[in-house]
């Protein structure tokens, strides 16, 4: 095997090596997009690498993220990863999450170490009932800083850092069988598990790229789940195998505009998202009762039943599908995948009358139930890929 495809780091430093000043990350922040390129991601993943052996961290330590996707966020996972700890998360979008909940999943996980995206999620500190090694925090949010030494700004991680620790990906050799994601979800009360290591996600991502002719010219669409199985199974793994530009919406509410500015070429999502954008593009169509609509419904009609509409019914589906690509932001879509569930066949049928052939890829994860005992002592587990 080739020595990029060792892990995940080591896929960012190829990347950085052939292609350095090419685009790896955009991100919307405050109404503006920033971008990072392949080298100067790896130089900030290997930057925080070396701040947290300073912070104590270690192999086959848990490393849990609750934040919404951001630099920040990708450099510090492939900074843990690439030291052989795993990244742990809940299967749950960081803005679904409240104080009550992450305080009963920290008791209940105890990683090693903890990244939150601000800090007022951790408050009252007494509900947490254990001791982390170490709790980051991305923003402060105009609350007075807690006073205990283990709750550290990640802004401040690089203030001990010199230039003689400094850590290098390449030279770095990471199991391949080695656990670079978990992920934690509650359903019913019942606490359910599942593991991927770098061998895994590599190989998956290698077969994804390999059957959509994935390229590096891409530009790919991040929905703000980062948390997703789907997203970190497929897209980000995707995105570091092939080298393609991966953009990050500002909020959940801003993804259809700034979708519409990025005009990607892959997106991936789950049945959810396919039918909020066709109820979306449903909602923005002319009036029910109105002669256009009954035109353009006709047109949906014939060309599901692949027979042609008539002069009118082409002019006006032409009219309207070319405003809807465009306003959506799939005008350039090649690539549309599903991840878990398949949308229903009215929903298929109606991205493919708009040009767009919705592609079901992978399985569903393989979640483990974990009996209560298991959950108290996931800290002390033993490493298990779940294939």
């Amino acid at each position: 095997m080739s020595d990029h495809l060792q892990s995940l780091a080591t896929l960012l430093a190829y990347h950085a090596q052939v292609r350095p000043h090419a685009i790896a990350l955009r991100h919307k922040q405050l109404g503006l997009w920033r971008q990072w390129s392949w080298q100067q991601l790896l130089e900030m993943s290997q930057r925080y690498a070396s701040a947290l052996t300073l912070y104590g961290f270690q192999k086959d330590q848990t490393f849990f993220i609750a934040s919404s996707p951001n630099v920040e966020v990708v450099a510090i996972s492939i900074a843990v990863q690439a030291l052989g700890g795993r990244v742990q998360l809940l299967d749950q979008a960081a803005e679904e999450l409240d104080a009550v909940q992450l305080h009963q999943d920290l008791n209940i996980l105890q990683p090693d170490y903890v990244l939150v995206e601000q800090l007022q999620q951790l408050s009252p500190l007494a509900s947490l009932n254990y001791h982390p090694t170490y709790i980051f925090y991305i923003e402060q949010n105009n609350l007075s800083a807690f006073d205990h030494e283990y709750i550290v700004d990640l802004k401040t991680l690089f203030s001990e850092l010199k230039p003689q620790h400094q850590i290098e990906f390449k030279q770095i050799r990471t199991p391949l069988t080695q656990t670079a994601f978990s992920f934690e979800k509650v359903e019913d009360g019942q606490r359910f598990r599942v593991y991927y290591a770098h061998q895994e996600l590599i190989e998956e991502a290698q077969r994804l790229v390999d059957a959509y002719q994935l390229e590096a010219t891409e530009q790919a669409f991040i929905a703000r789940a980062f948390s997703s199985v789907g997203h970190i199974r497929y897209l980000w793994s995707a995105w570091l195998y092939a080298g393609f530009c991966l953009n990050i919406p500002e909020s959940l509410q801003t993804r259809d505009q700034d979708r519409q500015v990025i005009s990607p070429s892959l997106v991936l999502g789950t049945k959810q998202t396919y039918e909020r954008v066709e109820q979306l593009i449903l909602a923005r169509l002319p009036k029910s009762d109105s002669w256009l609509f009954h035109q353009y419904q006709a047109a949906i009609q014939q060309i599901g039943q692949q027979r042609t509409p008539s002069l009118i019914q082409r002019l006006v589906f032409a009219l309207f599908k070319q405003a809807i690509l465009e306003e959506l932001g799939f005008s350039q879509l090649k690539t549309a995948l599903i991840v878990g569930e398949p949308v229903s066949d009215q929903t298929a049928q109606f991205y493919q009358a708009l040009g767009i052939q919705l592609q079901h890829w992978g399985q569903h994860a393989a979640w483990q139930a974990m009996t209560s005992t298991m959950s108290l002592n996931l800290a002390s587990s033993s490493t298990i890929t779940i294939h």
